[in-house]
């Protein structure tokens, strides 16, 4: 493969990596404000760009692809977040700020063994697309399980 491959396949793993760490940090600061999950969900779609600009030093030249890669990654982690603050403000007693601290860093944790298994798929023969789909159906998944996991309104 030719250098310049190499460089884009260090700039898809980059953008994967960017993803999951906005994913993660805003899934915990979503769940510490008690907004509204949705509106998280949309802020962070909103932020992931703006921190890979920032990343870039103001170039929007390979935006399109860093947010096609980078996208999926964050909402794998914001979702695995939000799944485990709930689970863990309904199974332990600890305060608000420790549960999305310790959900914050449970999604880290999950998501870099999701970039493990990234790298290896985007370094197998498959092709470079190959990481995007299972990706995309973890995503469904965890979006499905969040909505029937939450809680019926109060009356």
């Amino acid at each position: 493969m030719a250098p310049v491959g190499y460089g884009f396949l260090l700039l898809i793993f980059t953008a994967a990596l960017v993803g999951v760490v906005v994913g993660a940090i805003a899934g915990a600061v979503v769940w510490r404000l008690r907004c509204n999950l949705a509106l998280g969900g949309l802020l962070t779609a909103c932020v992931l760009p703006l921190v890979l600009v920032a990343e870039a030093y103001g170039s929007v030249y390979w935006l399109r692809a860093k947010v096609i890669w980078g996208a999926p990654s964050a909402a794998l982690t914001f979702l695995i977040c939000s799944i485990a603050a709930r689970w863990l403000e309904a199974s332990t007693a600890l305060r608000r700020s420790w549960t999305a601290l310790a959900a914050g860093g449970l999604a880290l944790g999950v998501g870099l063994l999701y970039l493990a298994w990234f790298k290896h798929r985007l370094l197998s023969a498959h092709g470079a697309w190959d990481p995007l789909l299972p990706t995309l159906a973890t995503d469904i998944v965890l979006l499905v399980v969040l909505l029937l996991t939450r809680r019926p309104a109060r009356q």
